[in-house]
């Protein structure tokens, strides 16, 4: 048995919506809110992540989920890779950067020709109505970031077809189910096998 790692790096090839879900998203107080009901412009302030210089990142667990998805699409007896994949693979970064920095707040605009802009868009669920407001990062992000797996159960080359499919069928971030997030591998490089006893 034994351990392999590897870097990742993708560049996205559709826009990246931020919907980070924090526990400061559900205040244990109720505030005043701006806007009215369905419709509040500063909602996006609280639904993405950026480090102390203003870089955007994520959170490693959006990697595992999205890899996890993508080894959907690869069949196994009755069932598909899914669970193999997590039981499997470790996500090593505790933050996935981001090439997109946050400019002031003053800066940004809905204009989706810029690197990170606000996506203001309808939303229908169960027949109620929605405006959104999500931090956005157009297509042509890009990270990196380092997996971990377990070779007697996914080899290398699953691992990687994986990873290929989690871009091109499930993606990061928000409306994933309508085509955002998408990203192609651009770089799948093994680090090194760990042998374990």
């Amino acid at each position: 048995m034994s351990l392999i790692r590897a870097e990742v790096k993708i560049k996205g090839i559709r826009p990246l919506l931020f919907n980070n879900f924090t526990i400061n998203s559900i205040p244990l107080i109720k505030e005043e809110k701006p806007g009215v009901a369905g419709n509040n412009p500063e909602e996006w302030k609280k639904t993405y992540q950026v480090t102390s210089e203003g870089q955007l990142y994520l959170n490693p667990d959006y990697i595992f989920s999205c890899i996890r998805s993508g080894a959907r699409y690869t069949p196994k007896g009755r069932g598909t890779m899914e669970s193999i994949v997590s039981a499997s693979l470790q996500v090593i970064d505790e933050r996935i950067l981001l090439n997109r920095f946050v400019p002031n707040e003053d800066e940004l605009t809905n204009d989706n020709s810029k690197d990170v802009y606000i996506d203001v868009r309808p939303v229908s669920r169960r027949g109620v109505k929605n405006i959104r407001y999500r931090l956005a990062s157009s297509a042509g992000w890009e990270s990196k970031f380092v997996i971990m797996w377990e070779n007697t159960l996914i080899n290398r080359q699953q691992m990687e077809a994986f990873c290929l499919d989690a871009g091109a069928f499930a993606g990061l971030g928000d409306g994933r189910k309508i085509g955002y997030g998408r990203f192609e591998v651009v770089n799948f490089n093994i680090l090194r096998e760990k042998l374990n006893a």
